[in-house]
């Protein structure tokens, strides 16, 4: 889905605007290489941030004006290991339910905290869109593919101390959170212990 309209994006800029059509083409090659880089299950929130915002670029040259971001991730979380391509899926919806949709566009916002989750340190990732809030994923209550792909590699790596919650409020915009442990076990196949990661 996302290659098709970056794609299509790029036909349109080749006629309009060559320039901006090939910055466009080096910022899908960034997110390209960094997805088939991404082959180990986890990467730091920091690589994860760039690969979004190499993501974001690419939106921009769609929605050009239309489309507004802001990111606030602070450094000091930034080595802090997540599973990889955690957030595209996520921030992918949002675009395409929150913004897409409205001919006015509209503004994602995508933010990492450290909070406390029964006295253990949680990692809270927040990926908000000022959409119409009524996604019809969550009204229809049924997750797409790319949600329960989240859902379940969450239960995998960390069990039931991790989890993702949509929230929507209509006119509102809707909410993805994703909590997980900084700490976690590592799998059975590596003999690691329990490790602050």
């Amino acid at each position: 889905h996302f290659l098709f309209n970056a794609l299509t994006t790029l036909g349109y800029l080749i006629k309009t605007s060559p320039d901006k059509a090939y910055d466009t083409l080096l910022r899908l090659t960034q997110v390209l290489r960094g997805v088939l880089r991404s082959t180990g299950e986890f990467s730091t929130l920091g690589d994860e941030i760039k690969l979004i915002e190499s993501y974001l670029d690419i939106e921009h040259a769609r929605f050009e004006e239309r489309l507004r971001v802001n990111i606030d991730v602070p450094d000091a979380l930034k080595n802090i290991k997540v599973p990889s391509l955690i957030l595209q899926p996520i921030v992918e919806n949002a675009i395409k339910h929150g913004i897409s949709e409205n001919k006015n566009g509209g503004e994602v916002r995508i933010s990492a905290a450290v909070t406390n989750g029964n006295a253990d340190p949680m990692l809270r990732l927040t990926v908000w869109d000022s959409g119409p809030g009524k996604n019809a994923l969550i009204t229809n209550g049924t997750d797409g593919v790319g949600l329960r792909n989240i859902r379940e590699r969450l239960a995998t790596y960390y069990g039931k101390t991790a989890k993702l919650t949509l929230a929507t409020s209509e006119g509102d915009g809707t909410e993805a959170l994703i909590d997980l442990p900084i700490k976690r076990a590592s799998e059975t196949t590596d003999q690691r212990r329990f490790t602050q990661i």
